[in-house]
């Protein structure tokens, strides 16, 4: 019986809430993760010069021992005035008062509408019935608590065996994002808790590099927000031997993390704002790892490929293009391109059905495959179609 966990609360020791405190206009829009146990946290942040007031200050306090992560949204709390950071402070300082654990052991996030003052009235208002909340249960209110423009919750568990101990531990997730999503790490938002003892410098580690191949490698509509956040907590329920970077145990700890947000940037991409289409680009024959990213988001983020990609268009020249417009070193005369399985290019345009590969274009998930020829390194990058539905969503307040 796991007592309805899953997510955030799926490790031992974490539980979740979410409400809420009038920000939007209907729904929850609340949100916090706890854990009785303090946590050794890690995190990665946007790199958008105006960082959201919450940014900055959960970065501040990230090496802290930190119990909890509150969270609102319909307000970003970003490009709004210094008298909202010190309200961000409050908020915290306060929800830390009525979890009983010490200041600076709460974190801070937001996400919504960029430049409004935060109403920090109403949050500090709905503190006390949101901690009321908590609960094993409570990831599915946590997740709701929040969206923004996402059609879909995001969340994921698992639990992964450590190497040769026999012992298991556990990780949840749950992530938001469908617009503003171009990381340099979307708006993107994704709190990850797991119950495993184990080193600051090894969790921040793990996360950086499975950050760097999901989360920075997804595109929705190449704008990076101000508010940009993952965060990982770790309680160390499980007592299993201490994972640090020179463990045995550390690979397979960050592959599970990896997998983790792999599978949530996959929901974020394909949750893009009025996607039909989740578009998988695959990079190989590259000459170093930056060469392959930087071709696979080059080509992702690609309006002009999107567009084709929407309308079952297959342009081979605007994918082409995209690489080419890269920095990325590539011999033309040995790239090939494939679109669905079936090559359209090999140094020249290659005969093919057009009618079928249009056919296979109007699938849900559309992959296309370049090998630049230059080399053995690979990437793959994540991104959505573009359509009207996008441009009316956005021309909206």
């Amino acid at each position: 019986m796991n007592n309805g966990r899953g997510g955030v609360t799926w490790p031992d020791g974490f539980t979740a809430a979410g409400t809420s405190c009038g920000i939007k206009a209907g729904g929850h829009d609340l949100a916090i993760v706890y854990s009785r146990e303090p946590c050794v946290a890690a995190g990665c942040f946007t790199t958008n010069q105006f960082k959201a007031h919450s940014v900055v200050y959960t970065r501040r306090r990230i090496r802290n021992a930190v119990h909890a992560i509150v969270v609102n949204s319909g307000n970003a709390n970003a490009c709004n005035g210094p008298e909202n950071y010190r309200a961000t402070e409050d908020l915290a300082v306060r929800a830390a008062e009525i979890l009983g654990v010490p200041p600076g052991s709460v974190l801070m996030a937001s996400t919504g509408i960029i430049g409004g003052p935060l109403p920090a009235e109403r949050i500090a208002a709905a503190l006390p019935a949101l901690v009321g909340m908590l609960s094993p249960a409570g990831h599915e209110d946590a997740v709701r608590g929040i969206m923004t423009t996402d059609t879909k919750k995001k969340e994921i568990h698992l639990d992964t065996e450590i190497a040769g101990r026999r012992k298991q531990v556990a990780i949840g997730a749950m992530a938001k994002g469908a617009g503003m999503i171009c990381p340099t790490m979307a708006t993107m938002l994704c709190f990850i808790t797991t119950d495993a003892v184990i080193s600051r410098d090894a969790l921040q580690s793990a996360l950086s590099a499975a950050v760097a191949d999901s989360f920075n490698m997804i595109t929705v509509d190449n704008d990076m927000s101000t508010n940009d956040m993952v965060v990982c907590l770790a309680n160390g329920a499980a007592r299993n031997p201490r994972i640090r970077k020179d463990s045995d145990s550390y690979p397979v700890f960050a592959s599970a993390l990896k997998r983790v947000c792999v599978e949530l940037a996959v929901m974020i991409a394909s949750d893009g704002e009025g996607a039909t289409k989740l578009i998988r680009v695959e990079v190989t024959g590259a000459w170093s790892d930056a060469d392959a990213r930087r071709v696979a988001r080059k080509i992702a983020g690609s309006n002009l490929c999107k567009s084709a990609i929407g309308g079952c268009w297959p342009n081979a020249g605007r994918i082409l293009a995209a690489a080419g417009a890269t920095s990325a070193k590539m011999d033309v005369s040995r790239v090939k391109l494939s679109m669905c399985g079936i090559p359209v290019y090999d140094g020249r345009p290659v005969p093919h059905d057009e009618a079928k590969l249009r056919k296979l274009l109007g699938q849900r998930e559309v992959v296309l495959a370049i090998d630049l020829g230059r080399g053995t390194r690979a990437a793959t990058a994540w991104g959505c179609d573009l359509t009207e539905e996008y441009v009316a969503i956005n021309r909206e307040e």
